[in-house]
């Protein structure tokens, strides 16, 4: 009976979403609409008092909440008498009810999340934050020891973020690299095309979790395909054993090599089809043109397929480089991060250890506020290098 509680569950979180939806457009209607009546007035005064009541209902009220709802009545009411007056207010009746679905699901947790690297909340805080709602202010602190101390046991920040730019670049190379392949081979195919996109995009359409785990059973040092391969290679060509090739233990040996293979294999499918579409859009007259001024299809790859599909590449390179650093499912998956290796971790699955496996929470908060610095900071540089591009 365990599939009629969930549907229960399910029927009644859509029931509320649906009252809360509905009581935001009455609220917002009732103030847009009745702003120049005498009797407006009693409009803020019943919001207030439902609020009151909803607050209590629900165990949360507090002086300081009630005093937040006051001041926000006051500035909305402002709003609609002086600023909309009645004038296209439907806009933003539209919009406010996805707007504050995502001030909760986004804005409140981010500026939960500043709050928190500003304080002291770990294992030996967390019952005084529990029982008094209050957390010790420690200024800088957490910001300035994200730089001194490790976040695990032995890595630091600076290994972190050295290894993490590695494996972003070259995950990111050979995923452009593999992917302007074999768009380039699929754009001469001209039957069977859909098929052979269908199978090659299959590791990045499958869920990650199914791909990342079939595939690491591919380098297991025993049973492995990989292993396998190698040993095969060398039974037929000996010579391979005296230059280097053998069998490796590559899970315990070598994790962020056999992360990076795993995640680039994963990658390759996503380049391919973005480069591919882009390719599609380039008119056949420009190489026509250049074929009978007799240049070579290292020529026209060089004057025309570049310049032409790097509009389509620099955003997709970017995407690319932004999910490939926070890409933690990866390196969780293979190396198994509850206390696993260090020596495949980049800052985002170390952040996930001294949060969750370290209880560092406040320490986790200012380290990940990091992160986010250093990605918004690459974010700005593209952007800048896109408007000199255009």
């Amino acid at each position: 009976m365990d599939y009629l509680n969930t549907a229960g569950e399910v029927v009644f979180f859509v029931i509320a979403v649906l009252l809360s939806v509905g009581l935001i457009e009455l609220y917002l209607y009732l103030h847009f609409k009745l702003f120049n009546k005498k009797y407006y007035f009693l409009i803020p005064l019943l919001s207030l008092v439902l609020f009151f009541a909803l607050t209590k209902f629900l165990n949360i009220y507090s002086f300081k909440v009630m005093t937040y709802a006051v001041i926000w009545e006051l500035f909305f009411s402002y709003l609609c008498i002086y600023q909309v007056k009645g004038k296209n207010y439907i806009p933003y009746m539209l919009v406010s009810p996805a707007f504050i679905g995502l001030a909760l699901l986004l804005l409140y947790p981010f500026i939960f999340e500043v709050y928190l690297s500003f304080t002291d909340l770990k294992l030996t805080t967390i019952m005084k934050w529990k029982e008094t709602g209050s957390l010790p202010f420690v200024g800088f602190k957490q910001y300035i020891n994200v730089f001194r101390l490790p976040p695990l046991s032995e890595t630091t920040f600076w290994q972190l973020l050295g290894r993490t730019l590695l494996w972003t670049f070259s995950n990111v190379f050979f995923h452009v690299l593999g992917g302007f392949i074999l768009a380039l081979m699929l754009i001469e195919i001209t039957k069977f095309r859909g098929v052979y996109r269908t199978f090659l995009v299959i590791p990045w359409a499958m869920p990650q979790v199914v791909a990342v785990l079939s595939l690491r059973g591919e380098f297991h040092s025993e049973y492995g395909f990989v292993n396998i391969i190698i040993k095969k290679l060398i039974a037929l060509f000996p010579f391979l054993e005296k230059v280097g090739l053998s069998p490796l233990n590559w899970l315990s040996d070598h994790p962020l090599l056999t992360c990076t293979l795993i995640n680039i294999w994963l990658g390759i499918p996503f380049m391919m089809v973005i480069i591919l579409g882009g390719l599609q859009s380039i008119s056949k007259s420009y190489y026509d043109a250049a074929s009978i001024d007799g240049a070579t299809y290292i020529q026209k790859l060089k004057y025309i397929t570049l310049p032409l599909i790097k509009p389509v590449l620099l955003p997709a390179v970017t995407l690319g480089t932004i999910w490939t650093f926070n890409n933690i499912n990866v390196i969780y998956l293979v190396t198994g991060q509850a206390g696993g290796t260090e020596r495949a971790d980049i800052l985002v699955s170390a952040l996930y250890k001294a949060a969750f496996v370290y209880n560092r929470y406040s320490y986790s908060a200012a380290f990940a506020m990091i992160i986010f610095l250093i990605l918004f900071l690459i974010t700005t540089i593209y952007s800048k290098t896109l408007k000199a591009e255009q």
